[in-house]
């Protein structure tokens, strides 16, 4: 087993978890319904404009992905990236929760894509990053469980603003949004210094011992050939599919969450539900990584599965009349929240292990990349898909509680019935994943002996 890592370099890496995390809520539960029943934009709309802004991570994730792979500067392979990052998110957050007078559907195009890119900078190479801190399957598990406690902080802290401004200000999403908006880009440089200042990079593949005598750059293939691998890397398909299926399963059930909370449920403070919901959330993520470490992080991940799928299933039963029954299974699946975010990424880590194995060689940002990616599009298609279904109803964003029995009945079964189908296949790919924890000490086995 490596030297354990400090609990301050824990600290400082997985600070970035936090301003990344800000970001994400809002644009999963916040924002189709600010553009939709304030700023005016039709439902449908809006759901086209998140697809396609979405599309810009097909190139841009693989991409920043390879390139932070193959950088060799002072400052390492991954920083770089995060530094010119940061105000491109910030400057794009800003622009995208603060709209100028006048915006419309092309507005919201361009600044979600710009708000993406920023995230790619930043989110690709931190997660490779963190993935190189160490080769230990369990030391992997505690970088992943610090890196989601502070995505967990970030989150309470983005629930945290609505609450405030339900309880102490106006109440109005547009208020909400521009708290966030602060919060991000005072969060985010903060972050990035911690990384600077405290964090060191693992060296490149070039540095490790097996590759010493050979030409910078000898090591590396090419944009296609790198993809190619990875997805020959039998684990990273079954993982690339359980992330596929999982995010896609929750980004749908996100972008109907605000209106079947306010519509159905009739919850009039939902800021401070979701705020709850975190805290559970947060409270519950040393019980996964017990669970990993007893049962192996892809049983633990199967048990999550599993709970949510029923969780979710039983929301379809719940009204108005049923509030104090939806908020106890609300915080029961924000206690699965942090086994849903850190479990695949951990079990992520471990996969890069297959590739170095056999080659000798760490791309890990490839790895990171190619799943981002996957998860990037499969969130803006659940998101797609759901808004798209809403909107093909009677349903009106701008009524909520006021719609119709019939219109809330269909936002009931989108909301329970149709993520929980699509868990059912999640689970069935997890229970079959390979990499236990005896496999990865052969593979850091093998990993050493073509170092040696």
């Amino acid at each position: 087993m490596s030297t354990p890592l400090s609990k301050t370099t824990l600290s400082m890496y997985g600070l970035m978890g936090a301003p990344l995390a800000l970001v994400g809520y809002p644009i999963a539960i916040w924002l189709p319904v600010f553009y939709a029943s304030e700023i005016g934009i039709s439902l449908a709309a809006v759901a086209t404009m998140l697809l396609l802004a979405k599309l810009t991570d097909v190139v841009t994730d693989p991409l920043v992905g390879t390139l932070s792979d193959r950088a060799r500067t002072r400052f390492g392979r991954r920083l770089p990236f995060i530094v010119l990052g940061v105000p491109v998110l910030c400057g794009s957050i800003w622009m995208l929760f603060v709209p100028l007078v006048g915006a419309d559907a092309t507005y919201l195009l361009i600044c979600i894509a710009g708000m993406y890119i920023g995230t790619t900078l930043v989110g690709l190479p931190y997660g490779a990053w963190g993935a190189e801190l160490s080769p230990d399957y369990y030391q992997r598990s505690r970088v992943t469980a610090w890196r989601e406690q502070f995505t967990l902080l970030g989150l309470l802290g983005a629930a945290f603003i609505p609450f405030l401004v339900e309880q102490y200000g106006d109440g109005s999403t547009a208020s909400i949004m521009r708290g966030m908006a602060i919060a991000i880009c005072v969060a985010a440089p903060l972050a990035a210094l911690a990384l600077i200042f405290f964090v060191r990079e693992v060296p490149a593949d070039e540095d490790a011992p097996s590759a010493r005598g050979k030409k910078p750059g000898q090591n590396q293939m090419s944009f296609v050939s790198g993809l190619v691998r990875v997805w020959r890397n039998k684990p990273m398909r079954i993982v690339v599919g359980m992330i596929l299926i999982v995010t896609l399963a929750e980004a749908f059930r996100n972008a109907l969450s605000l209106f079947f909370m306010k519509s159905v449920i009739q919850a009039s403070s939902v800021g401070t539900l979701y705020f709850v919901y975190f805290i559970a959330g947060l409270a519950a993520v040393p019980v996964w990584l017990w669970l990993g470490r007893k049962l192996g992080k892809h049983i633990a991940f199967s048990i999550c599965l599993i709970t949510v799928a029923i969780i979710s299933a039983i929301n379809m039963a719940f009204t108005a009349d049923d509030y104090w029954m939806f908020v106890g299974f609300f915080i029961a699946k924000g206690a699965c929240f942090g086994g849903l975010q850190f479990l695949p990424l951990a079990i992520l880590a471990d996969v890069v292990d297959v590739e170095t194995a056999e080659t000798g060689k760490a791309r890990a940002g490839s790895y990171i990349a190619f799943a981002s990616m996957t998860a990037k599009i499969s969130t803006a298609t659940g998101t797609f898909l759901a808004i798209s279904a809403l909107s093909l109803t009677a349903f009106n964003a701008k009524l909520l509680a006021e719609n119709a029995f019939e219109d809330l009945m269909t936002l009931r079964v989108l909301y329970a019935i149709v993520p929980a189908v699509f868990f059912i296949g999640a689970i069935v790919l997890a229970v079959r994943f390979p990499l236990t924890a005896q496999v990865q000490a052969d593979l850091q086995t093998r990993i050493r002996e073509k170092q040696s």
